[in-house]
């Protein structure tokens, strides 16, 4: 018995050690292939930047991030576990993208602008890239559909019959701009407009006025609150927050009979402005629509002295709309002053407020006129762009600076694209592209 029961535990042994070889290879080549898909959809919106572009500087930097990411996606690609053609055609790919990229960025070193030829070039390798996101996300469903480990991504694909025709099937419109919502590697949705990611001051600049006391945060709190007719709000001091922001942390309880509803709360030590907060209820319907939900968080906003706001892009989660704000000083768009708000779709409550952004950024710019005229921006523009919308907006820079610059929004091909130039100067600055999605906006 003792033997058995000895041999018995080495054989359990033995399957449990591996079952966990088995989970440790499947988890590598799923973060393989899903990075593989991640650098290929990246690599589409690259190239589609690259046909944009008109100024011979910034195409530079492109081309060398489309070359970088072609690499990576090859690496990636090599550690897989197979030798399907969908993946075999993939690397053939990378790999010309990566030296087609390479031969363009020597002749920018030589102070060659690209050529038409080149754009064509490039409008090809973006289409191929629109294939071959398509057969990538074939190839993931199919696993999914089988049950298959990623290590044995092989055996799942011997299932797909598309796989016996020799031909490239022709992407889908929707392919261009499937993402998928269960792959945390893929571009993540930026609904803070097109600069969410700006880097913070060390002191906040739109704090004004003198410190507070616990007690005059409470009435701050109440203030900041969207109060419900028949509802009675309190409100105590829970704590203190430090950082960039000092604050006290306030909780809010508005009663109506048996229902509570709590609202938790930063208020700024300096000047009592509302720095976040957020309501625990849950609206459990969408009664109203978008367009109401953003006009009740525009009179909100009004209400409290912020009236001159340009809407930005938004975010819907079931039953809440969240609606970015950017301010304007003399009619000109303030990216980095952002503020967010949060609207109840059952009764057009506004249970959420986010404005760290605004706190540590606002402030009146001096030099908001602009040394080259629209029309003259406009011509700095690529021809592969169709421009729909013009206006003048202060953005934020990777290094921390801000920049006047004409803001051009336009079209090439089913794309929508963002695109600023230095208003001083004419330098094309930054280039986005906007994806639609239900829940918001996709920048890339």
């Amino acid at each position: 018995m003792l033997l058995l029961g000895a041999v018995w535990a080495w054989g359990f042994d033995q399957q449990r050690t591996a079952q966990a070889v088995t989970t440790e290879l499947n988890n590598q080549y799923q973060r393989a292939f899903y990075q593989t898909l991640h650098d290929v959809q990246t690599l589409e919106a690259l190239l589609g930047k690259g046909l944009v572009s008109g100024a011979p500087p910034f195409d530079a930097s492109v081309f060398a991030e489309i070359r970088q990411t072609a690499l990576l996606a090859q690496r990636e690609m090599s550690s897989l576990p197979v030798q399907d053609v969908t993946l075999l055609r993939t690397m053939k790919y990378l790999n010309q993208v990566a030296d087609y990229s390479g031969s363009v960025l020597r002749g920018i070193a030589q102070g060659k602008e690209p050529s038409a030829e080149t754009r064509d070039t490039l409008r090809q390798l973006q289409k191929q890239a629109a294939v071959l996101n398509t057969q990538l996300h074939d190839v993931e469903r199919q696993v999914q559909q089988t049950g298959a480990d990623f290590w044995d991504i092989r055996g799942a694909l011997r299932q797909r019959t598309a796989l016996k025709k020799p031909q490239v099937p022709e992407p889908r419109e929707e392919d261009f701009i499937s993402i998928n919502r269960q792959m945390e590697v893929f571009p993540t949705l930026i609904y803070d407009g097109p600069f969410s990611d700006h880097l913070e001051r060390p002191h906040p600049l739109g704090l004004t006025g003198r410190t507070i006391t616990g007690e005059e945060a409470r009435t701050a709190a109440i203030r900041a609150v969207d109060r419900l007719p028949g509802v009675t709000y309190t409100a105590q001091v829970i704590g203190q927050t430090r950082g960039a922001i000092p604050a006290y942390r306030v909780e809010v309880v508005g009663s109506r009979g048996r229902v509570q509803e709590r609202i938790t709360m930063d208020i700024a030590k300096k000047g009592g402005e509302p720095v976040w907060f957020l309501s625990t209820r849950l609206p459990r319907s969408a009664r109203i629509s978008a367009e109401a939900a953003r006009a009740r968080a525009e009179r909100y906003l009004a209400a409290r002295g912020k009236a001159d706001v340009e809407p930005s892009y938004f975010e819907r989660q079931e039953n809440a709309i969240t609606f970015n704000f950017a301010t304007r000083q003399n009619g000109v768009v303030m990216y980095p002053d952002l503020i967010k708000v949060t609207v109840a779709l059952d009764n057009g409550q506004v249970i959420g407020l986010e404005q760290r952004g605004f706190l540590m950024q606002h402030h009146r710019r001096t030099d908001l006129q602009p040394r080259i005229t629209v029309d003259d921006a406009r011509k700095k523009l690529s021809p592969n762009l169709t421009v729909t919308g013009s206006r003048l907006a202060v953005i934020p820079t990777d290094g921390g600076r801000e920049v006047l610059t004409w803001e051009f929004r336009g079209k090439s091909g089913p794309n929508d694209y963002l695109v600023y130039i230095d208003a001083k100067n004419g330098a094309e600055v930054k280039i986005l592209q906007l994806v639609d999605v239900r829940e918001g906006i996709l920048t890339m």
